[in-house]
């Protein structure tokens, strides 16, 4: 077992370890899944074309093992075409068709009686015009269309079907054809009417400028690169929300390159900065395109904030049992852990600024242990964990300036503690001269205090002062730069870029107050109850979101209740001339998560995602409601009651927590049900 100063962990602290565990491997077992849909191929639309560009596959009968351990083509027919979309690069609301259209041969005719065809936009429109068109489908799975219950369908019929897009070039990560088995000579009755993956490969493709036919088939062949059964269930697990399409297609376009096609609309991420893309294409690059993948780093923020504010509470309050109770509330509040499995910057941001406010509380409660880089690691953590916030977000550059005064008011407390201990130096010095002795090394000892302190400050300011300011600066290029053909396509003409990466990179800083998703939603970002993406099925319907545990708060109106308490009881002190050490305890402990909510708060008020601030503003409410806790220690009747109002509490807590928990997993639930709840 670690040893904390030579003493082995108190029971509080370890339980704080194992919530945080807890909250973690549970979060993990309900990202999603591991599968991703393989490489993605841009289908052209050119309407002017004489030769409509499109992708023709080549169908086969799928082969099974039968009951004799033999395998066996069988008889199937074309029943759906599913498609896994990753973009229709057209402004939001515009109508795009894809087509899939059966032919006896790779050069026959078409006509409408083999034809499917699936119309959808990329997003819902802004105006709510086109109601009705599918909208929120990139990276889900889709049904294009099921094919007439005839032999006209069956395959080595009509074994060829040919692939075009309409009104928009379209970027399509898979296509997979489902048969269903059919009567044969091979084939018992029972089994008809089973589902296969039709065995597919591309026949040919229509040619790019300077590109032959069997490269443009090659190219192509992405299309068919991961065939495995659609999942359309309507759970969270395989499916992503209209925010997380936002993510996949700006790292789409990451992976993507410098290609483009001119004439193109790219969407993308324009609220969160780079870093946050980042740090979602890394768990992409890890784990693949999939729910799990965009997912993973999220969670391991959310698991991380969790226990960096308990520990932030723990030293605030100097008290085990506080930091377990906040550590408690984060976990079973419910849409912390909605929120940290949504694949988005947003629970990265909480994290980075949580880790900043500590280290830096750390150097306003302690000061610097030293005059080395060891004693001034923690404001350089602290710097460049405000740094990564801003740079995840920019309207986290208000909340940062709090962690900023915080550092100036550490700096007055270690100016305060360098004239304490320079006036007992120079006593001691006078003292000496007094009584008739050499004052040399007491003059030595007075010299020496004056510039160990000046060296604190200097070493302080700069340490802070640098991994801030010329952290934001330097990381904001370089974590620019995996962004920077994303933010040409979007911001700019990718044939001709005029922007060069410090403008990229203040866009980036920009997007948090006045960038704009495709796909944002304005309602519900100040009451966290607020659906984050609902799956509908016709048996069963999921819904994820993001929805506060009411026990959680109750718990948050004590907590301003107790800050209510404690300033009451901070003002009789003063009147009362008892104003000592306890009492700037208390107002510290009080002062500090209230400031940083009080900011949060006020950045919601302009910020872009403002959910983002309200979910922050609620976790410094839950460090107020930890201080609650010391309550339980009074003596008498009054530490009894609040005994058995927190474990009454933590109990109630618990039990909505494991209602809630299908919304905060988005797990399914009866249709049914789903529509009385929800409508």
């Amino acid at each position: 077992m670690a040893k904390t100063n030579g003493k082995t962990p108190s029971l509080a602290l370890r339980l704080i370890y194992a919530v945080a565990l807890i909250f973690l491997c549970v979060g993990m077992c309900v990202l999603g899944s591991f599968r991703s849909a393989g490489a993605s191929f841009e289908l052209i639309s050119d309407e002017s074309a004489s030769e409509t560009p499109s992708v023709v596959f080549l169908l086969e009968r799928p082969t099974i093992v039968n009951e004799k351990g033999e395998e066996e083509q069988i008889y199937a027919r074309l029943h759906s075409v599913y498609v896994n979309i990753g973009a229709a690069y057209t402004a939001a609301g515009e109508a795009v068709t894809l087509k899939a259209e059966g032919m006896s041969s790779a050069t026959g005719g078409t006509t409408s009686a083999r034809r499917i065809t699936y119309t959808f936009s990329n997003f819902a429109s802004s105006d709510g015009k086109d109601a009705s068109l599918a909208s929120d489908i990139l990276y889900n799975w889709v049904c294009m269309g099921t094919s007439k219950a005839d032999a006209s369908w069956n395959i080595s019929t009509y074994d060829y079907i040919k692939l075009t897009a309409e009104g928009s070039n379209v970027r399509i990560n898979e296509v997979v054809f489902v048969g269903e088995r059919t009567a044969s000579s091979t084939s018992s009755a029972e089994r008809q009417g089973e589902f296969y993956v039709l065995p597919a490969r591309v026949e040919a493709a229509t040619p790019l400028a300077g590109e032959s036919r069997s490269e443009a088939a090659e190219r192509a062949a992405a299309l068919v690169d991961a065939q495995h059964m659609p999942a359309r269930d309507a759970s969270r697990f395989n499916r992503f929300t209209p925010a997380e399409q936002v993510s996949l297609m700006t790292i789409a376009e990451m992976r993507a390159g410098g290609a483009y096609t001119e004439g193109n609309v790219y969407e993308g991420e324009r609220v969160y900065g780079a870093l946050g893309e980042d740090i979602l294409a890394l768990g992409t690059l890890i784990f693949g395109m999939s729910p799990f993948g965009l997912r993973f780093f999220p969670m391991l923020a959310a698991a991380g904030a969790l226990l960096v504010g308990a520990l932030f509470v723990r030293r605030l309050t100097k008290r085990d049992g506080a930091g377990l109770v906040f550590a408690v509330l984060f976990a079973l509040a419910s849409a912390t852990l909605a929120f940290g499995g949504l694949g988005t910057p947003l629970m990265p941001a909480i994290f980075f600024f949580l880790l900043s406010l500590d280290m830096c509380h750390r150097f306003y409660a302690n000061g610097m242990r030293g005059t080395g880089i060891a004693a001034a690691l923690p404001l350089i953590v602290s710097g460049l964990a405000g740094a990564f916030a801003i740079l995840i977000h920019g309207a986290f550059i208000v909340p940062v300036a709090g962690v900023a005064a915080l550092f100036g008011l550490g700096i007055v407390r270690q100016l305060r503690a360098r004239r304490y201990h320079l006036d007992a130096a120079i006593a001691a010095a006078e003292e000496t001269e007094r009584r008739g002795e050499d004052a040399a090394a007491a003059r030595q000892a007075v010299a020496s205090v004056a510039r160990e302190y000046r060296t604190k400050t200097a070493v302080a300011s700069v340490a802070f002062g640098c991994a801030l300011v010329i952290g934001a600066v330097v990381f904001a290029l370089l974590f620019a730069l995996p962004m920077y053909y994303p933010y040409i396509k979007m911001f700019s003409d990718p044939a001709a870029p005029s922007m060069n990466i410090f403008t990229l990179a203040a866009k980036s800083f920009a997007g948090g107050f006045c960038g704009v998703n495709a796909a944002s939603s304005a309602s519900g970002a100040f009451s966290i109850f607020h659906v984050l993406s609902r799956g509908t099925g016709e048996a069963y319907s999921a819904v994820f979101g993001a929805f506060m545990n009411p026990v959680a708060i109750l718990a948050a109106l004590a907590g301003l209740a107790y800050l209510v308490f404690g300033a009451v009881r901070l003002v009789q002190a003063a009147r009362g001339g008892r104003w000592g050490k306890e009492q700037r305890a208390l107002l510290r402990r009080l002062a500090v998560p209230f400031a940083a909510g009080v900011l949060a708060l006020i950045t919601a008020a302009f910020a872009k995602e403002a959910v983002l601030f309200v979910l922050l503003a609620w976790v410094f409410s839950f460090a107020l409601a930890a201080q609650t806790q010391e309550l339980t220690a009074a003596e008498g009747r009054t530490g009894k009651t609040f005994r058995i109002v927190m474990w009454t509490g933590f109990g109630l807590l618990a039990a909505l927590f494991a209602l809630y928990f299908v919304f905060a997993a988005g797990l399914p639930l009866p249709s049914s049900l789903i529509t009385a709840l929800f409508g």
